[in-house]
């Protein structure tokens, strides 16, 4: 199995991203204490590879750009 590189991604607090198996874009938050991103259930670095966990976390696809917002209709 070949590792994936990085894309080129970088996470800031409360970017919108997308992440594989997912509907709508997910918020990213940052853990000041760890340097991590929580998306969901799930921790990441700031290139927007998964920290290793069990079961193992889905790949962030995209990152918004900054200022992106949610808009509900």
């Amino acid at each position: 199995m070949r590792k994936s590189r990085s894309l080129g991604l970088r996470l800031y607090d409360r970017a919108l991203v997308e992440i594989l198996g997912q509907v709508r874009p997910q918020t990213a938050e940052r853990d000041q204490a760890t340097g991590t991103y929580r998306i969901g259930n799930f921790d990441y670095h700031e290139n927007g590879i998964a920290l290793p966990c069990k079961p193992p976390a889905p790949p962030v696809l995209l990152v918004y750009s900054t200022g992106c917002t949610l808009v509900r209709g």
